[in-house]
């Protein structure tokens, strides 16, 4: 179980990094909600469908994560969460580390803090 909560944790971080602020707390307006909601669903789908071309259209060039994420880490991010899925945590928690890493490195540890 301890494995299956560390990669959780790991793509639930990863989720809202490469969200780029899509996914942040609900407006209070209708329309900014619906807006909102609809975002979250299309980013999702892009993750579900390993889709990166999708994925930078939908976070368009909202801060550092748009240029910080290659293609290669983009798909690193969707192989986590597939290999999550069908409970190979350890391979799920390597993938996700990498990606963390390579963020890092591209976007200092005060992005992290």
């Amino acid at each position: 179980m301890q494995k299956y909560r560390q990669a959780a944790i790991a793509i639930a971080f990863l989720t809202i990094i490469l969200s780029a602020g899509i996914c942040n707390g609900l407006s209070s307006r209708e329309n900014e909600n619906k807006k909102n909601r609809s975002q979250k669903v299309a980013i999702l789908n892009a993750f579900e469908q390993g889709d990166y071309e999708a994925w930078r259209q939908i976070v368009g060039k909202k801060g550092e994560v748009y240029n910080a994420i290659s293609k290669e880490e983009f798909n690193k991010f969707v192989l986590a969460r597939q290999a999550a899925r069908a409970g190979e945590y350890d391979k799920a928690i390597n993938l996700s580390a990498e990606v963390e890493n390579d963020l890092r490195v591209k976007m200092g540890e005060g992005y992290f803090a």
